[in-house]
């Protein structure tokens, strides 16, 4: 700040406003530009409002720039801003949805070889039942080819077929589409599992090659510290 040392004579205190004005620079309105419809650049003091909207700049009086005020955007412009945004987050929401499975995965399998061996068995326990249901089915078809035959043999013999054995019939019809409905499950599941196993497979896979690249590559930077010490 400029300071003038002034007494109380007024010639003194003229010649001191006059240097004043000589030394201290007075401070100018910060000047605007901005762009015409014509697409002309124009320096102005003020915005007029019309032109607001289009972004202006504004500078110091020796030209420097003080601050950049953007255009409003476009309705294209703003649908394209949002589809990045959307982008952006979809991008950062599944980084985060891939991290937390990997540690799950990690938490569950140390290596490849622990998803083979869970693989196997689950695999195993599913055919099982798969296998033991349809031995079921088979011993149920059996059972009703034999009361079926028994009540041919009555019909031919003009008896009276026995309403019991009717409704027998019916029960093991009814138990064998039960047990069909339980394989097809089964069958989906293990379709399901051997789809899941082999991507929780593949990932373990991929983060132990990573692993072991990040291994290297820090085995490496530390001999060329180790080479440049030397």
């Amino acid at each position: 700040m400029c300071q003038v040392r002034m007494t109380a004579n007024p010639f003194n205190m003229l010649i001191g406003a006059l240097l004043l004005c000589q030394v201290c620079p007075v401070a100018s309105a910060d000047l605007f530009r901005y762009i015409d419809e014509e697409g002309v650049t124009v320096l102005d003091s003020q915005v007029p409002p019309r032109y607001v909207n289009n972004g202006y700049t504004v500078l110091s009086d020796d030209g420097r720039v003080l601050e950049v005020v953007p255009g409003a955007l476009s309705p294209e412009e703003v649908r394209e801003r949002d589809r990045k945004l959307a982008e952006q987050r979809r991008r950062e929401k599944e980084k985060r949805e891939r991290e937390i499975a990997d540690e799950n995965l990690l938490r569950l399998y140390s290596t490849p070889e622990d998803v083979i061996r869970a693989r196997d068995a689950r695999l195993a326990s599913i055919k099982g039942f798969i296998e033991t249901s349809q031995a079921n089915i088979n011993r149920l078809e059996e059972q009703q080819r034999d009361i079926e035959s028994g009540l041919a043999d009555v019909e031919r013999q003009g008896g009276k077929v026995d309403a019991s054995q009717l409704e027998r019939i019916d029960g093991i019809e009814n138990r064998i589409r039960q047990i069909q409905h339980e394989i097809n499950d089964k069958q989906t599941e293990l379709t399901d599992l051997e789809r899941s196993f082999a991507a929780d497979l593949k990932r373990l896979r991929e983060l132990e090659s990573q692993t072991a690249s990040n291994g290297v590559a820090s085995d490496h930077r530390q001999n060329g510290a180790t080479v440049a010490n030397d």
